[in-house]
């Protein structure tokens, strides 16, 4: 089960952030989505979600600068059709002018399997708690022993 959620969540996730594909990056997610927490600490669904989004990549690639993200799990929980899975997400920003910034956050999602796919139904992240130390900590995505 975690190597579909890797397949179907967890290595898509990374290649759309990385390249700020904003359609490819909400397909990851159910069209019933309950997202708390971000910068901004707020409560959205679907549709505000993919604004936000949105209106982030854009301003990357506008700006010429490059994401990254890669996570590491604390915890992961795989039922036949559900899962719960909380860990620290790691990313790395460079800037045109080749300034670079790491950021740390601690995530935890709810995902569900429907028609043969998993897809993220709630997603809550925070920055409290969140270090390099936490993060090499986790479980990489691929040791799914």
């Amino acid at each position: 089960m975690r190597h579909e959620l890797n397949n179907d969540i967890w290595h898509p996730f990374r290649k759309a952030y990385g390249a700020c594909d904003a359609p490819a990056f909400m397909a990851l997610y159910s069209p019933d989505l309950i997202r708390a927490g971000g910068p901004a600490k707020e409560i959205v669904g679907y549709d505000a979600y993919a604004a936000q989004i949105d209106e982030w990549f854009s301003g990357v690639l506008e700006r010429g600068s490059r994401i990254a993200i890669e996570f590491r799990f604390h915890e992961r929980l795989v039922g036949a059709d559900v899962a719960s899975e909380r860990g620290v997400f790691r990313i790395d920003t460079q800037r045109a002018t080749g300034e670079s910034r790491t950021f740390y956050g601690r995530f935890h999602v709810f995902a569900r399997k429907s028609g043969g796919r998993w897809r993220i139904v709630a997603d809550h992240d925070t920055d409290e708690g969140a270090s390099e130390e936490t993060f090499l900590a986790g479980t990489e995505v691929d040791d799914i022993g």
